[in-house]
């Protein structure tokens, strides 16, 4: 019967692969066997998903590029041996990063079970607002940013918290006044991240992260992105819709120009990183999500499982001549990362 199974999944799997192939092919003009044949390879080698396989323009890649792309399947092998899981509640759970990254979070935050009204009025003094987030989700779900000026605003706030369980309750982050030009209905955020095991410690791949239309910046709902020089912090590219794959010049509501942007407060946003990184040393692969005010940077949150995906899009290949990130955890067979210059823009190395 395992024999019997293992021949049905395999049908199963080239008859996705085929269909995947005949929609490719006919989208970007390509042929439906070579792609098909194309996608066969790559599973083997990384386990590439169709979403990765279209978004990283893998069809297009050299061999010697084709090796390098970075896949879900392929940093999860890097955490699973890098990783000590004890520590991962220090990142997931929202309360327990404020106090432990307490240095950089820079605005106060309670748990939302000690919340009252003369708590949300302080929290909402210079902004109005005031934001909640359920303590241990991610992808931006169940955020609400929430008005408390008023007695009824601030009464309304405090039904809605109570009304939604556990989690936190912090000041609104006032922005930088760049990033708020090119966006100012929500707070922008640069996208860090991080490898560290027993090869080194990089920080990598900066990805300026700025809401479409709506209150929060988040690259899996709705957000154009964008990746800046990591040793200046000049934005190097034009902003994509990561789930439209579309691409943007210009912001379409501000009109504001993503290239050539000067992300303030560059460097104390790298030391800063200097310094939080290594606290979390012992979770092999995090997402450090970071805004910028105007006396500068501050820690948002950090993801032990982050998206990678505006990292390796195809557009901004050229940043690295085409090559992906996989070399950066590529410690998990025991191989150094070695700069030969393609990652000059994109990586740096902490220790």
């Amino acid at each position: 019967m395992g024999r019997l199974g293992d021949i049905k999944r395999m049908f199963t799997s080239r008859k996705y692969i085929r269909e995947f192939a005949a929609e490719y092919a006919g989208k970007y003009g390509k042929n439906q066997r070579d792609v098909e044949l194309d996608i066969v390879n790559a599973k083997k080698l990384n386990h590439i998903s169709f979403g990765e396989y279209e978004w990283t323009g893998y069809y297009e890649r050299n061999p010697q590029q084709k090796k390098t792309v970075s896949t879900l399947w392929t940093r999860m092998d890097f955490r699973r041996k890098f990783t000590d899981r004890r520590y991962i509640g220090m990142l997931m759970n929202k309360y327990i990063f404020s106090k432990v990254f307490a240095e950089f979070y820079g605005r106060r935050c309670a748990q939302a079970a000690e919340v009252n009204e003369e708590l949300l009025k302080r929290l909402a003094e210079g902004s109005g607002y005031v934001v909640y987030k359920p303590n241990c989700k991610g992808m931006g779900k169940g955020i609400r940013i929430l008005p408390a000026t008023t007695k009824d605003e601030i009464k309304e706030a405090l039904a809605c918290i109570r009304s939604v369980g556990n989690g936190i309750v912090e000041e609104y982050i006032h922005q930088n006044e760049v990033l708020r030009k090119l966006y100012p209905k929500a707070v922008s955020v640069i996208r860090f991240y991080s490898v560290c095991s027993p090869q080194g410690m990089f920080l990598f791949a900066p990805v300026l992260t700025v809401a479409h239309e709506n209150e929060i910046s988040n690259g899996c709902q709705d957000a154009l992105t964008s990746v800046a020089d990591i040793r200046t912090g000049e934005v190097l590219t034009h902003a994509v819709d990561q789930n439209e794959i579309v691409e943007y010049q210009t912001h379409p509501v501000t009109g504001k120009a993503f290239l050539g942007v000067k992300i303030p407060y560059w460097e104390e946003t790298i030391e800063m990183l200097r310094k939080a990184v290594p606290l979390a040393d012992k979770i092999s692969n995090v997402g450090w999500d970071v805004a910028i005010t105007g006396e500068g940077p501050v820690l948002v949150e950090a993801n032990t499982i982050p998206g990678f995906t505006t990292a390796q899009y195809s557009g901004f290949g050229h940043l690295t001549d085409g090559y992906g990130y996989q070399p950066l955890f590529d410690a998990v067979h025991d191989i150094g990362f070695e700069d030969d210059g393609r990652y000059e823009k994109v990586v740096l190395r902490l220790s």
